[in-house]
């Protein structure tokens, strides 16, 4: 009967608006998007939770080679459906939905011959860091939420025996990690054990707000789960990596050891171009050789007879460049997105995220955080953009490139862009949300489309200066010092996996031009080398942004407007490629 009505005011009302969620007209179309999004959320219990769903909150994925064979054949169903209906369609809109959830599509079954499934655990990623962020993702409220909690803690036993399955098979295809990625992780899965009541996984037990008797219940189900199955598991997974895949891990840094084509697919997936790594790497040495000279004139504008790295070193050892205290630079962060930025978005944008935001810390037990992150919020408006700020290494964050990082994490950057996603009422639901984990699985899973959202978080950096925001020379070489960073990203990246580069030699390069310290450096190494590509994407993105606007500019001449090319680049969120179309498109319709 309600499902009668609902058809019946569907028809009547053409849709229903309640919210984040617009419920429109069904069609062929909009039932395939819906039912690869239903599809999607049960496949994956862990991006659901990502998301705002709580429906599978009670369930972890299955991590078998028959679960991963049936995606493969789903999706290549998904898109011959697909294709049959862009075939058909005439309406505009609808049209490029499906290029983009055919691209979604293109990506996994493109990806899939790497088996990206065999690499489900690094120092970064993987069940021992995930399973503790499914409470942060989606923070239990109910009875029913916690007890989703305890069942998922059943389950993870046997999620951590399906990994070791995994992995054990990678083994016998020489698909196993490289022995940098791994540093740790047999520590992380052990830092695990211990009493269940003083792990993080008995946290949200601690306190409970329900019945004495559901408070015990609760507490005594929890403790016995963490005991049974999340600490066996880590102990299967512990005992796994020390016995038998630390002698397996790969000696060499490089992707291409795994084969050449790996990391070719890696680069295609992380830039969405068909760029070889040579080409990406000349890209970042000529890249590298611009800003540089950009830098030499800012040294020269404040007056100092300095060479560039004698100012770099200034930089690194002044103490007035870097914060006394988290409040400090929490004050900071707040003051830059709050009182700067804010007001002068509408200068160059049609209109600033509903969405809000959030500024907070990093977990206390992730000091070897970022500088700052982003995490997007959920289409239903439960949980905010929140930008997670490392205050345990306050001391080390320059306050010259503070304006450059605000703008590239929130406000124009990654909450601007990643909520104009999630307030897009009209958009199917695979656009509005990015499955932003398992970057390890790469290329084998969905698209993450970094060349766009890096590369737009990247070119927001440099709209302080359509803002006015850098009027302080040391503000501008934080921006460059920011920009040159990526760029070195785009030497070393394809360096050391296609090009034979050393560790070393990764860490020399990027020491001799950036103003990182040599810790922070080989860090940010060690992440180069366990997500191969990865790094590629920023700069390419960025540039490939300015190259549209600039041509945009050229062509249209008096009739360019920014907020208009804005608004057509966050629409087209996705493979650059689709984004240079509708550029071309903007461009076309304005002549």
């Amino acid at each position: 009967m309600l499902v009668t009505l609902l058809l019946l005011c569907l028809q009547i009302a053409g849709l229903v608006n309640c919210g984040y969620v617009r419920v429109a007209e069904i069609t062929p179309i909009s039932d395939l998007f819906d039912e690869f999004w239903d599809w999607r959320l049960e496949r994956s219990p862990e991006f659901s939770t990502l998301v705002g769903s709580r429906e599978h909150n009670d369930i972890l994925e299955q991590f078998t080679e028959t679960r991963f064979n049936e995606d493969l054949a789903s999706c290549q169903e998904f898109k011959s459906r697909a294709e049959e209906l862009l075939s058909s369609t005439t309406d505009p809109e609808q049209n490029l939905n499906l290029r983009f959830f055919i691209a979604e599509l293109q990506t996994f079954i493109s990806g899939f011959p790497f088996t990206g499934f065999y690499y489900p655990m690094n120092y970064m990623e993987g069940v021992q860091v995930d399973l503790q962020k499914l409470i942060e993702w989606g923070p239990p409220e109910t009875i029913k939420d916690y007890d989703d909690i305890i069942s998922r803690y059943s389950k993870f036993s046997t999620l951590a025996e399906q990994i070791v399955g995994m992995m054990r098979k990678g083994m016998t295809m020489n698909r196993t990690n490289n022995a940098v990625s791994m540093e740790g992780v047999e520590e992380q899965c052990r830092s695990h054990l211990g009493e269940p009541k003083e792990t993080i996984f008995f946290e949200p037990f601690k306190t409970l707000n329900f019945t004495a008797e559901e408070n015990s219940r609760l507490q005594a189900e929890a403790y016995s789960a963490i005991e049974s199955s999340v600490q066996s598991g880590f102990m299967i997974l512990a005992d796994f990596l020390s016995a038998e895949y630390a002698s397996a891990t790969r000696p060499e840094i490089g992707a291409s050891s795994v084969s050449p084509e790996y990391y070719k697919a890696c680069l295609a997936f992380h830039t969405s171009t068909n760029l070889t790594a040579e080409q990406i790497h000349q890209k970042g040495l000529d890249e590298v050789e611009r800003i540089e000279e950009e830098m030499r004139e800012i040294v020269k504008e404040m007056g100092l007879n300095l060479t560039l790295p004698e100012f770099i070193e200034m930089l690194r050892t002044d103490e007035n460049n870097f914060f006394n205290s988290p409040q400090e630079l929490l004050d900071s962060f707040k003051d830059i997105i709050e009182n700067k930025i804010d007001q002068e978005l509408l200068q160059i944008f049609h209109s600033k995220p509903t969405t809000k935001l959030e500024i907070t810390e990093v977990p206390a037990n992730t000091p070897d955080a970022a500088a700052a992150y982003y995490i997007a919020g959920t289409p239903d408006g439960t949980r905010p953009g929140r930008l997670y700020v490392n205050t345990h290494k306050y001391q080390s964050q320059p306050k010259y490139e503070m304006i450059s990082l605000s703008l590239h994490e929130t406000n124009p950057g990654h909450h601007l862009q990643g909520s104009y996603m999630l307030e897009r009422t009209e958009w199917p639901m695979f656009r509005k949300s990015m499955e932003d984990r398992i970057y390890s699985q790469t290329p084998t899973r969905f698209p993450i489309n970094t060349a766009y959202t890096e590369g737009w978080g990247l070119y927001s950096e440099s709209l302080g200066f359509d803002m006015g925001l850098y009027s302080n020379p040391l503000d501008r070489y934080g921006h460059l010092s920011e920009e040159i960073f990526r760029a070195c990203r785009l030497v070393v990246d394809t360096g050391m996996h296609a090009l034979g580069w050393t560790r070393e030699q990764a860490v020399e390069f990027m020491l001799t031009h950036t103003a990182a310290s040599k810790e922070n450096i080989r860090g940010e190494v060690n992440r180069y080398v366990t997500w191969p590509g990865q790094a590629t994407g920023y700069k390419i993105g960025q540039m490939k942004i300015r190259e549209l606007r600039a041509t945009a500019e050229t062509k249209l001449g008096d009739k360019f407007n920014i907020k208009d090319f804005h608004e057509v680049v966050l629409q087209a969120a996705g493979p650059l490629y689709i984004l240079e179309q509708q550029v071309q498109q903007y461009i076309d319709n304005n002549m």
